[in-house]
């Protein structure tokens, strides 16, 4: 870890939500998101990315989201009843897996190997860059290491802390668990129900 790209990230992050101390948790998200970009796309290995629309290997990954990011998230998501209904059908499948069973599914969001959310998409998508698409093939189904932007990966990590603790409910949940809780909860309930989703990460392997 490299620990001044990490508390960059963390600091960047700080910034942005001090600007909106007042705004709703989406708006928070989106304050994030714009600022930490320039500092996701400006690194030493930025131009020699693998990332590509189509190129969607990383999207078969488990994701944690804050309640600011699943609220930005369910924003994108009204008027796409497809999609909706894609998660749900999605989070039901899957409620009984632990973290590590959720590997090599694609994200409900995905479709024809690009995210329809695409410009909504959380700080986890937005960090992880690849300088090798045929390392992330392989990785993707557990072969091989996958060579990563570091200097992207733990600003968009330190940005993620900073949004995690910056409304509450705090922390990180499932992204196919909150959202599906989100969406079946009623007016007014969100924040219940993404405090009632399942946690992200090793934590929820029991």
């Amino acid at each position: 870890m490299s620990q001044s790209d990490y508390y960059r990230g963390l600091e960047i992050a700080e910034m942005a939500l001090r600007a909106a101390l007042t705004s709703p948790a989406a708006e928070q998200a989106r304050e994030v998101h714009e600022a930490i970009t320039p500092w996701l796309d400006n690194t030493l290995l930025a131009a020699s990315r693998a990332c590509r629309r189509g190129c969607s290997h990383c999207c078969h990954l488990p994701v944690g989201v804050t309640f600011g990011e699943a609220m930005r998230l369910l924003e994108a998501l009204q008027l796409r009843p497809d999609l909706q209904a894609r998660v749900l059908a999605d989070a039901d499948t899957t409620a009984p897996m632990a973290w590590p069973q959720l590997a090599l599914r694609p994200c409900p969001l995905l479709h024809d190997a690009a995210c329809e959310v695409h410009p909504h998409r959380p700080m986890p998508c937005r960090a992880l860059a690849s300088t090798d698409a045929e390392a992330c093939e392989r990785g993707a189904r557990g072969a091989g290491n996958v060579p990563v932007d570091d200097e992207s990966f733990w600003r968009g990590i330190g940005a993620a802390a900073a949004l995690a603790k910056a409304a509450e409910p705090f922390g990180t949940r499932e992204l196919r668990s909150a959202l599906a809780a989100m969406l079946r909860a009623a007016p007014g309930a969100a924040a219940a129900a993404f405090a009632a989703a399942r946690q992200a990460g090793p934590e929820d392997q029991d």
